[in-house]
């Protein structure tokens, strides 16, 4: 075999079999949701495998326009030496809707090293045609206006229920709905949720934009928070609205110019506050008739309990469990009653938790940890502890009994009749029966005072030292730290440094003759430069706020005209090269004098 087909295989196995080996195969469809008659969407089929063979499904309620249409991705890993790879290849499918009501696309099928695998089917409902939302526009003046976007931006607090019974859990969810261009967020107050115990479900950091019908309209939707709620009184219990303030994208009515595609100016964002209606929930007592010993446990519940073993000696430690687990509010569950017999020393238990929050509220376990020290010997029995329950699906109350235990104790070694000592392990418990403790006799070494290290001159001598160093170094980095958060000032330091740096990448274009990527490199420069040092947002840079912000800092009229020309320059220059005045060179000196003589007067 030669050496070029070995290295081939060699490189062939690499590349697919840990790939392979190290995941699972999987074929996943993916599709809106919701979409209107006429519009036109991709279905993809997602494979992280390389299939030898795909088979779509027939799709008969959609129009094809094309597919499949493939595509192929490839990763690689390296991590502490071993190297992985992976492959996603994925099928689309342009489909356009042709009529109203609610489809199922079914799965497909791929075979991958000879096993056959399906994929989900997507659920489609499509709706009756409607004009789509467009950006905000005030009617004739150049400034923004107030404009109702109420229908067609709002947020809500959206709960499964609205009548339930105290304790029994309900579902909110703050919703964003909106069919406008939001450019981002400001400030945002959350309701406190008075009167329930809260618990979080979904706080995400980054919205995701799901299409929802809402009364016959498509809205991108995005689940800002969601929580439970487990209401502690009964009565109508108000959510307080949710105030969200939003950015939207608006266009205004003044002239156009080449200057505004660079600088956006004909674009600007307006700040829409958005406050949710308030939602009220009746929260019922709990009927009559609750069993002897009943605690507020609401749910589906059941109770069992262990312990580590039934046959023990005196002042052996024995563990006792109760452990509750189910769907309800477990984690407001308090520890059992329990009748231990009187001849065990017992302890506050140990809790512990562990419980998942979800869509179907809470559920898990809570473990209730007792610490028992049998003093005498004999039978003992530890009783069966009830848990008596409220089941809101059935109206009822429920009871779960946990198993007796049957406990045999012999004499130990140790005396029966002691004192009783604190503590809950062991080795806590290992000197009962001891009165005294043994005086040490092993040799040691006596200080006079005042001639030992402790309590000397160069002991207190040491401490005076580090503390003053402690509080330079605290110093140094407070003020270290108050310069890093002056953004405005680090900002203004680094404008020139970053327009040399992007005039010398220029200078790199220019000898190669990249007219394009040299103009794009000054624009840079010039407007990167009047951004640090006037610290205004690039989405905010116009003439006009240029052209304020230079008058400011008393710039001549002839260098502020200067700029903007160059800027212009280089902005039309990107687009045809041709219509630009003077060459590369003679831009780029009037770049550099440029920024030199608004340094002299921007410091």
């Amino acid at each position: 075999m030669s050496r070029l087909l070995k290295y081939g295989i060699a490189a062939w196995f690499m590349a697919t079999g840990p790939g392979l080996l190290a995941q699972d195969v999987s074929i996943t469809a993916s599709a809106p949701n919701v979409v209107r008659v006429g519009e036109q969407f991709r279905l993809n089929y997602v494979i992280n495998a390389n299939p030898s063979s795909f088979s779509a499904p027939e799709i008969s309620d959609f129009y094809v326009l094309s597919g499949p249409n493939q595509s192929t991705s490839h990763s690689i890993q390296i991590i502490n030496g071993r190297r992985t790879s992976s492959v996603t290849i994925t099928y689309s499918y342009y489909l356009q809707a042709t009529g109203e009501g609610n489809f199922t696309i079914p799965a497909a099928t791929a075979v991958v090293n000879n096993q056959t695998y399906t994929s989900n089917t997507v659920e489609i409902e499509v709706i009756a045609g409607e004009k789509p939302a467009t950006t905000p526009r005030p009617s004739t003046s150049q400034e923004p206006q107030a404009i109702d976007v109420s229908g067609e931006l709002f947020v809500r607090i959206l709960t499964n229920r609205k009548n339930i019974f105290r304790g029994e859990y309900i579902i909110a969810t703050i919703k964003l709905y909106t069919r406008l261009s939001i450019t981002g967020f400001g400030e945002s107050e959350m309701p406190d949720f008075q009167g329930f115990w809260t618990q979080d479900i979904e706080s995400p950091t980054q919205l995701n934009l799901v299409r929802e019908n809402v009364d016959g309209r498509i809205f991108n939707t995005a689940v800002i928070k969601k929580v439970i709620l487990f209401p502690q009184k009964t009565g109508e219990i108000t959510i307080d609205p949710f105030k969200l303030e939003t950015y939207i994208r608006q266009q205004t009515n003044r002239p156009r110019s080449p200057f505004d595609d660079f600088f956006g100016s004909s674009y600007t964002n307006v700040l829409k506050p958005l406050v949710s209606n308030p939602v009220k929930i009746n929260v019922r007592d709990l009927p009559a008739g609750a069993p002897e010993g009943y605690a507020g446990a609401v749910g589906n519940l059941d109770i069992k309990a262990e312990i580590d073993k039934q046959q023990a000696i005196t002042n052996d430690a024995l563990a006792y469990k109760i452990i509750v687990s189910g769907n309800g509010n477990v984690e407001l569950i308090d520890a059992p009653r329990i009748n231990f017999p009187p001849d065990f020393e017992t302890y506050d238990p140990k809790v512990q938790t562990s419980v998942k929050n979800g869509e179907n509220g809470q559920s898990g376990s809570k473990t209730f940890e007792y610490l028992l020290i049998p003093r005498h010997a004999g039978n003992f029995r530890i009783p069966q502890v009830t848990l008596s329950y409220f089941e809101p699906k059935s109206g009822q109350y429920r009871t779960s009994t946990t198993t007796e235990f049957n406990i045999a104790i012999s004499k130990g070694n140790e005396e029966e009749t002691v004192s009783v000592i604190a503590g809950r392990s062991k080795e806590d418990l290992k000197i009962i029966g001891s009165d005294i403790l043994f005086i040490k006799d092993n040799p040691f070494k006596l200080f006079r005072i005042g001639q030992g290290f402790f309590g000397s001159t160069l002991l207190y001598v040491l401490y005076t030292g580090l503390f003053l160093l402690f509080l330079m170094v605290l110093l140094i980095r407070r003020k270290r730290i108050q310069r890093q958060q002056n953004v405005e000032l680090v900002k203004n330091q680094r404008a020139s440094r970053e327009a040399r740096r992007r005039l010398k990448e220029a200078s790199t274009h220019m000898k190669k003759n990249e007219s394009e990527a040299f103009y794009e490199a000054v624009l840079k420069a010039l407007t990167g430069y009047l951004v640090d040092k006037l610290n205004i947002p690039m989405a905010d840079l116009s003439k006009d706020t240029a052209r304020k912000g230079l008058q400011k800092y008393n710039v001549k009229s002839e260098a502020i005209e200067e700029y903007l020309e160059l800027a212009d320059i280089c902005e039309m220059a990107r687009y045809s090269p041709t219509a630009t005045e003077g060459g590369m060179g003679e831009v780029y000196a009037r770049s550099i004098k440029i920024i030199s003589q608004l340094e002299q007067n921007l410091r």
